[in-house]
């Protein structure tokens, strides 16, 4: 059964149930008012009945001689004004429970029953009980067909009513329940699309509630599966092409020994061992990069001094910046600035960003690696005066193998790896690494990594 079925199912039972829950409660109520209004009109006309035979009492002189012809006289008076369409029964008893007057019994009303079913009212002289009346409708039976036949009218409204009301909130279930469903049903489809392969279906997100949430969720999952797809086929072309170079190499001086024309002297190996390292070195950069991005990648933390560690850096590259006329400074903002980090790791993050900064910018520049701690991180910045790097490069630059042609071509070593590295190695530290750049002007390279909130237990006992 669908979802769309199992929800209208539950509204149809619910619909259902309420209809009769409201059609119960609205004809016991109708009926318990009804009877409540006849009681409540028998006991006035019985109030009034003794009040008038309370009249008649004192008007008599305290006795009840004559009282049936004063009653009988009531009676004709209401017959020939044609206010009443019958005639009470009546019952008067004494305090010492002996009847003083009853009407004229029948075969259908005995004296017993006007006594047993009549409403009582109580006769008031001076302020003092005198007696009790028992009032008992002549045509009883009359009343209580007229009372069935409303009760019997009020239950078929009140049935029309909830049966209409049903019929309309069914039709609004109906609707609701289609309105509810077609988000999933719109999503359902989706899924079978992108099983499919199409990974440019878009669901449409124009409300806020929880299923214009899932649509754009959905809508940046089906991104991200494509990206990941393209990257992924753009990752196989380029491994294939950074292979193509050093193999073809290889082969080509393989042949030229085989024929003779090159002899086997190191002179002739060194081009093919280089090759092989250059092999061996992006093999293992790709490893890395792969271990990293599963999030597997194995890490020894530990408290590190990011001071010394990048003060390390910066001395072992201080001879090849000399030798390329550019002045290499570091410069910290306090003597230690300490991170759980991989020593290893994050020394090879800095070798890559340092290393870059040296290899583009020209001769005469300058590099400086500036360490500072805030807001609870440490911040690691490699600032350059090369060319710079042109703004739509920027969102492209930690991406595999790519390579800014002005600046980073293949013809000065690099295989397009490292920026993707440093940027998955720092992720790893759970920390992030950004850049800024403007073309003419250097560009600035800053790792953010959590800082320690107390010193390692070994530099906080010196």
């Amino acid at each position: 059964m669908s979802v769309r079925a199992k929800l209208f199912s539950a509204m149809v039972v619910l619909i259902v149930f309420m209809t009769g829950v409201f059609f119960v409660i609205s004809h016991v109520y109708m009926e318990n008012m009804f009877r409540q209004f006849a009681v409540a009109t028998r006991e006035a006309d019985a109030q009034q009945w003794a009040v008038m035979l309370s009249y008649y009492y004192q008007k008599n002189g305290g006795t009840w001689r004559d009282v049936d012809k004063y009653v009988r006289q009531i009676n004709e008076q209401k017959l020939s004004s044609g206010r009443e369409t019958g005639l009470e029964r009546l019952a008067i008893v004494d305090q010492d429970h002996h009847v003083i007057y009853s009407s004229k019994t029948s075969p259908h009303i005995t004296q017993k029953e006007i006594l047993s079913h009549g409403v009582e009212a109580p006769i008031i002289v001076g302020g003092r009980k005198i007696a009790t009346l028992s009032v008992l409708d002549r045509d009883l039976e009359r009343e209580y067909r007229l009372q069935e036949k409303i009760l019997q009218s009020m239950a078929k409204a009140a049935m029309t009513g909830a049966v209409a009301t049903g019929l309309v909130a069914l039709l609004i279930g109906a609707w609701l329940t289609r309105r509810l469903t077609r988000p999933l049903q719109l999503l359902l489809d989706a899924i079978q699309r992108i099983s499919q392969g199409d990974l440019r279906l878009k669901l449409p997100t124009d409300s806020r509630d929880e299923f214009g949430r899932v649509a754009s969720a959905f809508n940046q999952m089906a991104d991200q599966l494509a990206k990941a797809q393209e990257v992924r086929r753009h990752l196989v072309a380029d491994v294939a092409h950074e292979l193509r170079t050093p193999l073809t190499i290889i082969q080509g001086q393989l042949e030229l020994i085989q024929q003779g024309v090159r002899k086997p002297d190191p002179e002739t190996l060194l081009p093919i061992q280089d090759e092989c390292m250059r092999l061996s070195r992006l093999v293992d950069d790709l490893h890395q990069l792969t271990l990293a991005e599963a999030g597997v990648l194995p890490l020894e933390v530990a408290p590190v001094d990011i001071v010394s560690l990048v003060q390390r850096v910066v001395d072992n590259f201080q001879v090849e910046a000399d030798e390329r006329d550019i002045r290499l400074a570091m410069r910290a903002e306090s003597e230690t600035a300490y991170a759980a980090v991989d020593a290893n790791r994050m020394t090879q993050v800095f070798v890559n960003l340092v290393g870059n900064a040296i290899r583009y910018t020209p001769a005469g520049g300058r590099v400086t690696v500036v360490v500072r701690e805030e807001r609870g991180e440490v911040q690691i910045a490699v600032e350059d005066t090369g060319p710079g790097i042109s703004e739509e490069h920027l969102p492209h630059l930690f991406d595999r193998f790519y390579r800014v042609e002005e600046a980073r071509s293949r013809g000065n070593g690099g295989t397009g790896l490292g920026l993707a590295i440093a940027k998955e190695f720092v992720e790893a530290h759970k920390g992030r690494i950004e850049v800024k750049s403007q073309v003419g002007a250097g560009t600035v390279f800053t790792v953010f990594v959590p800082a320690l909130r107390r010193w390692p237990q070994e530099r906080a006992s010196h």
